[in-house]
């Protein structure tokens, strides 16, 4: 009943507007339509708009901005036009501008997002389902832009990359823009008529505007409900969606250093591989995606990065199959980060260790993925599908004595099998969702590593969301549930392990159960915010138990936690006097464990503005109440977290600039005496032409008053529950640089430098044990009887904490360390036909590890290129076949 009244519509001469609209209602307002006109004649792209079939086509203009001040007509008059055949989408633009000589010709590297370029954008909601959309863009140079989100102004997924064109031209007039949009790189529903939501955009970077085909105030909540619609697409045939791409790369390692009697690695190792990329499409509406044998050799490798604490570090997805479509899988806990499905465990580095008693061991570096395929769509009656499946290989480690002799080898990650499925159902309005999410995980063990990790893993979601009152208000919720089997000493481990610490001594709500088989827990969440207007606000509440766990397809640091938090704000989009736009926010939480112990309290103030000279600057204090932590004993008694203050401030200058210039600066201090402070500069400079370079130093210093180092049984210690809790005095420093260089040649053509030298160092002092529970007390080392020696030789401190007293002596190894290494990588990017890329990439590492915590910045900085180095030489070549 919906399609009819547009259908009708469609008769409707081209000068006529669009007068109602009963698919898409917002806050009174009908949203534009722009008519798509059918072409015989061929185009080509050459961005002259030239061709005849050009001046038969609809203008659409009219575009107000967004930003600087929200509505008001653009400066600079904008016309777009829009043409199909039975194979494209064509989009002409005819980008006006007063004073052409300074319209940006910068070049940068595709999907760059950078800010200081004039970009012209198609935006397009071909489900037209109000949520999801593809994005193309376009800057004079003819940089392309395209990325894919899933959800009302969810993030860009910049690592969905279509096969598509786009040419510019500039004249007196200013400049020019077409593309060429295969409709076999869009999904859209099956049918004669199709209904189609699109948004056009410009951004003018010297003028710091931003403009709307489809205008809405920037206050409502949402981005691609509010789109116009484009009609006039018949008939579109269904298009042949069969893509592959096959790749071949070849990679020799060099290693500085390497021990030539090594049987399995003197020093230079190459390799040899193959794979292949494929997409089909099923229907005009759901595509499969699959990989075999997929190589991620030219992404940039992950930053360095210290972590003393008992929690994974996470990192981001980079690997372009994992990244591409994402959104659609994403399935979390807003509130605190809790999430069922996190692409990197899959293909991670083995998870268990090939031992310490054989000299030479041959372990890979990374987990082999077999294969991996997604479905992924939206169906007719209105439900977005997300099915992922891959399959992990075996991988065993070979050993070797010292004379070269095969000692055998030794599994160190099984066989093992991913799975996921999202379900998603939006209302055609798209102000009501529903979502269902599962995912299992299971691992083919046999001894001896049956003990060593759980051989299935499965967890069920739903979540919801509700806008009402035109938009105003939404209410979001989702739950979740896991259960994980395995061998009883891995179920063990896992009711110890960091995320939950069953053993803990001094509660009684969760019982540490060796004999158990499986473990469960669930989580969920419930939020009411206002999203509309100058003064949002939020408050909602989280449950994590703590059986939950996620970790072998999800992300998950903390178990057993009910968290409260409340949020609220002022925003300003229209200039005034000192601020083009401007925020504030107020922000609290309360986090308590499943005892009703209160384990997190705090409070935080934080704005931002940007002047009318486009320096931008932002401040926060954040001030944490006096808590007890029942994490830092890492599996012992609860003891105190001091009250603490932060205070931090960023600031930013124009990056439209040649040269531009940023710096953010942090200072924490704890009420027991325990501080740290970081500084980050950053400088950038782009050419007006092909290259743009960023250096980013930083320096950390801390010092925490009561840092965790081991812990011992002892059943004499009897007030802190037969264990004695092993603390330190500890100072960081940590110091890094971050360069990059970018080189573009031309569009298809760049070269990409990435380096970061990295070094942190950590002094360990003022050893002691905590001295009663849920108190910050300690009976330091060597006074009252007890003493503390270190073993030069050995490097391993001797402790007797009671002199002569009972107590047995216990032994750690001296924690102090000094860390230094760069990372850094060199890619060549050619993409010498549409979809066709050729990387060579140089990846040269240096590591270096010495317990010796003394800090002297430009002395180990520049120490590292004294460290032995690795090298790694890759040449890959993938070549694009569509049918």
């Amino acid at each position: 009943m919906f399609v009819a009244p547009l259908l009708l519509l469609l008769q409707v001469p081209a000068s006529t507007p669009l007068a109602t609209d009963s698919l898409v209602h917002r806050n009174g307002r009908v949203p534009r339509a722009a008519v798509a006109t059918l072409t015989k004649d061929p185009i080509k792209l050459d961005g002259k708009l030239d061709e005849a079939a050009w001046a038969t086509a609809r203008v659409e203009s009219g575009f107000r901005r967004d930003v600087p001040s929200d509505g008001k007509p653009a400066a600079q008059n904008t016309e777009v036009r829009v043409l199909y055949d039975r194979e494209n989408l064509y989009i002409g633009a005819r980008l006006h501008d007063d004073r052409p000589a300074l319209v940006s010709r910068r070049l940068s590297r595709r999907d760059s997002f950078e800010n200081f370029n004039d970009v012209f954008f198609v935006l397009i909601d071909s489900y037209h389902d109000h949520r999801s959309q593809f994005i193309f863009g376009v800057t004079p140079a003819g940089e392309r832009r395209d990325a894919a989100t899933t959800g009302d102004g969810g993030s860009l997924d910049v690592g969905w990359d279509p096969v598509w064109e786009a040419k510019t031209h500039l004249d007196s007039l200013g400049w020019t823009a077409e593309m060429r949009i295969p409709f076999s790189q869009l999904r859209f529903p099956s049918g004669s008529h199709q209904i189609w939501g699109i948004q056009f955009r410009r951004d003018i970077v010297r003028a710091g505007e931003a403009v709307d085909w489809n205008w809405s105030p920037r206050t409502e909540a949402g981005s691609v409900s509010k789109y116009g619609h484009l009609l006039g697409l018949t008939d579109i045939p269904a298009p042949k969606r069969l893509e592959l791409l096959p790749y071949g790369l070849s990679q020799a390692r060099l290693t500085q250093g390497a021990d030539r009697r090594n049987p399995f690695d003197d020093g230079s190792v190459s390799s040899a591989t193959a794979g292949v990329d494929l997409k089909y499409g099923i229907t005009s509406d759901l595509t499969l995606n699959a990989t075999i044998n997929p190589d991620f050799g030219q992404v940039e490798a992950d930053p360095s990065v210290v972590n003393l604490t008992a929690f994974e570090t996470f990192f981001q997805e980079r690997r372009p199959f994992f990244v591409e479509g994402s959104g659609l899988f994403d399935f979390r806990s807003a509130l605190d980060e809790t999430r069922f499905f996190y692409s990197r465990r899959i293909g991670r580095s083995p998870s268990l260790y090939a031992g310490t008693t054989a000299p030479y061991v041959d372990a890979p570096f990374q987990t082999a993925i077999l294969g991996a395929a997604k479905l992924s769509g939206r169906t007719h009656s209105g439900w977005s599908i997300g099915a992922f499946e891959a399959l992990t290989g075996r991988e065993t480690a070979r050993r070797s004595d010292a004379l070269g002799q095969r000692l055998g080898s030794v599994t160190v990650e099984p066989l093992t099998n991913y799975a996921v499925v999202r379900l998603r159902h939006e209302n055609p309005q798209g102000s009501t969702g529903l979502g269902f999410f599962a995912s299992g995980v299971n691992r083919k063990l046999d001894d001896p590593i049956r003990d060593s990790l759980r051989s299935s893993a499965y967890t069920l979601g739903a979540d919801l969301y509700h806008r009402f009152a035109r938009n105003a208000y939404q209410i979001n919720g989702m739950f979740g549930a896991s259960v994980v089997n395995g061998s009883p000493v891995s179920i063990a481990a896992t009711q110890a392990s960091s995320a939950r610490y069953y053993q803990r001594p001094d509660q009684g709500y969760v019982q540490f159960d060796p004999t158990r088989s499986s473990l469960s827990g669930y989580a969920g969440e419930l939020r009411f915010q206002r999203v509309e207007g100058n003064w949002p606000y939020s408050v909602g509440g989280s449950v994590k138990s703590p059986g939950l766990e996620t970790n072998d397809a999800g992300f998950l640091t903390e178990t057993d936690r009910v968290t409260l938090g409340a949020e609220a704000g002022r925003v300003w989009v229209s200039p005034g006097k000192a601020f083009r736009a401007a925020s504030i926010n107020l922000a609290g939480a309360q986090q308590l464990n499943f005892a009703g112990t209160s384990v997190y309290r705090h409070a935080t103030a934080f704005a931002q503005g940007s002047f009318h000279n486009f320096v931008s600057v932002s401040a926060l204090v954040d001030r944490e109440f006096r808590a007890l932590s029942d994490r830092e004993t890492r599996g012992g008694p609860l003891i105190e977290r001091p009250s603490t203050w932060s205070i931090g401030s960023n600031i930013a200058t124009d990056s439209r600039k040649l040269l531009s210039f940023g710096a953010g600066a942090q200072y924490k201090w704890d009420e027991r005496g325990g501080k740290q402070w970081s500084l980050g500069p950053a400088v950038t400079f782009q050419s007006r032409g092909r290259m743009n370079f960023q250096i980013s130093p930083s320096y950390a210093e801390s010092r925490s008053r009561a840092f965790y180092v081991t812990q011992e049984a002892d059943p004499l210690a009897t007030s802190t529950f037969g264990g004695r809790y092993v603390f330190a005095d500890l100072k960081q420093h940590t110091v890094s640089v971050s360069a990059r260089l970018n080189v573009y040649f031309t569009p298809s053509l760049t070269l990409q430098l990435y380096a970061q030298p990295f070094v942190a160092t950590g002094a360990y002092t003022e050893f002691k044990e905590l001295a009663a529970p849920r108190t910050y007390t300690f009976r330091p080392y060597g006074s009252a009887g007890s003493s503390i020696a270190l073993d030069s030789a050995s490097n391993v401190f001797t402790v007797d904490p009671d002199g002569s007293g009972g107590a047995p002596a216990f032994q750690f190894g001296n924690p102090d360390f000094r860390i230094r290494s760069l990372r850094s990588n060199l890619v060549l990017r050619w993409e010498y036909r549409p979809g066709s890329t050729l990387f060579l990439v140089w990846n040269q590492n240096r590591f270096n590890f010495a317990a010796d915590p003394r800090f002297r910045a430009l002395r180990d900085l520049g120490g590292i290129f004294s460290d032995d180095m690795q090298n790694v030489f890759l040449v890959k070549v993938n070549y694009y076949l569509s049918k």
